[in-house]
């Protein structure tokens, strides 16, 4: 079974332990990153995002959490990351997602559950479900589409300079924040989301150091032949940052 199946499986059996916990409060459930943009290797994730009809009591919340948690230590995958909506929160998306649950869980992923979207960076859960609206894959109830509104491109050019600084500043793994940045900058570019392999292949021939992006998709794929220098890699990531700022306008630097 190859990495994108094994995702699907996974992607399955949480929808069913939803469907026992929520009941016919489960409006559906999709898997978004790589389990619908394809292009999964062997150390991706889980990502799962589900919408109930209203907004769940705390107990229930806590509860989800836990069991979803046992499920996913179970799994032959790094993890799960699995984000809860009520149905009204993403009908019309806010500049700050309103999740009911953010949980991070696996047997290689370091637990994190934030019921509260304060907690939380916005720019993540804006650009998954402007990506899930157009792709998400469907596991329960209808496409993303009929239950997500549309994201004003403002807001997600700006999301996606903040994507990128939060890279500069945090990400230890430089291949995520080069295919990140590759799929920020074609999104700037042509107004369309792809999966990382995609978006580094469209970089590649965009960009001054078509090398760092090789390196990237090569690390990507389990070859730790290759080495990242994050001088280059910044350099690569102020080329992305460039093009969102164009595609931003004058009034980019301002907000």
């Amino acid at each position: 079974m190859g990495p994108g199946e094994r995702i699907r499986e996974c992607g399955r059996a949480a929808t069913l332990r939803l469907r026992e916990l929520l009941g016919e409060d489960l409006v559906a459930a999709w898997l978004a990153g790589s389990g619908a943009l394809g292009g999964a290797v062997p150390g991706s994730d889980v990502d799962l995002v589900a919408v109930c009809a209203g907004d769940p009591p705390d107990e229930l919340r806590r509860a989800i959490a836990g069991r979803l948690g046992e499920l996913a230590l179970t799994w032959p995958v790094r993890g799960l990351e699995f984000v809860l909506y009520a149905r009204a929160a993403v009908a019309t998306p806010a500049r700050a997602p309103r999740f009911a649950i953010n949980l991070n869980v696996g047997p290689r992923m370091p637990y994190r559950l934030s019921l509260d979207p304060a907690d939380e960076p916005a720019h993540w859960f804006l650009l998954d479900l402007a990506i899930l609206r157009d792709h998400g894959r469907a596991l329960a109830g209808p496409p993303p589409g009929e239950l997500i509104g549309p994201i004003p491109r403002r807001w997600l050019l700006e999301a996606l300079r903040d994507s990128m600084a939060w890279h500069q500043a945090n990400e230890p793994a430089l291949q995520q924040s080069v295919l990140n940045a590759s799929r920020g900058w074609r999104f700037a570019e042509e107004g369309v989301w792809c999966s990382k392999d995609a978006a580094g292949a469209w970089a590649r021939g965009r960009t001054a150091d078509p090398a760092i992006v090789e390196a990237a998709l090569a690390l990507r794929h389990g070859d730790r032949s290759h080495a990242l220098d994050p001088a280059r890699v910044e350099a690569f990531q102020g080329e992305a940052l460039a093009a969102v700022e164009r595609a931003l306008g004058p009034s980019a630097t301002g907000g």
